[in-house]
């Protein structure tokens, strides 16, 4: 599970950044929900077919003798672990068709694809602007003069242009 919980995060943060990128639209929870769903939804389908897949597998096995040609020619020695598979599939699909309708882990689902989208973006921003990464390395030499250069020169002009209606 922890590794479908993966699956869903990154399934869902593509879909937040293709809406954010291709079609300017901002997230949505709701939009994201849904897409979170729909997601487990796919993924326990997924999941219920391979059951299903490695349960013939594991029917033909039994009358399979010989050496096995390559990694997917299954013999009769192969039927425990192709039973184990077909187990871990079926629990797999019987796990998220249960946490579907579970807020809590669908909202966490979409909480963390959020988190990655904006820490993919920004990443790619940063990286692309280069100097956004970290500032001159001589940045803070002066910088207390800078800053009451700024409030008592420039905001402090700024001020004077502008009066507000009832101060002097």
């Amino acid at each position: 599970m922890l590794i479908v919980r993966a699956a869903l995060v990154v399934s869902v943060t593509n879909q937040i950044i293709r809406r954010a990128l291709q079609e300017h639209l901002p997230f949505d929870e709701g939009v994201a929900t849904r897409v979170t769903r729909d997601e487990i939804d796919r993924l326990a389908a997924e999941q219920t077919a391979a059951a299903v897949r490695v349960r013939k597998l594991r029917r033909m096995t039994g009358r399979s003798y010989g050496q096995s040609r390559h990694q997917f020619d299954y013999r009769q020695e192969d039927a425990g672990a192709l039973k184990l598979r077909e187990a871990a599939s079926k629990g797999v699909a019987r796990e998220l068709a249960a946490r579907r309708d579970d807020d809590a882990f669908v909202g966490g689902v979409v909480a963390d694809a959020r988190s990655r989208a904006w820490d993919d973006v920004g990443q790619t921003v940063v990286d692309r602007l280069g100097w956004a990464a970290r500032p001159a390395d001589d940045y803070d030499d002066g910088r207390a003069d800078r800053l009451r250069d700024l409030v008592e020169g420039d905001l402090a002009a700024l001020r004077d242009a502008h009066p507000r209606p009832g101060r002097s």
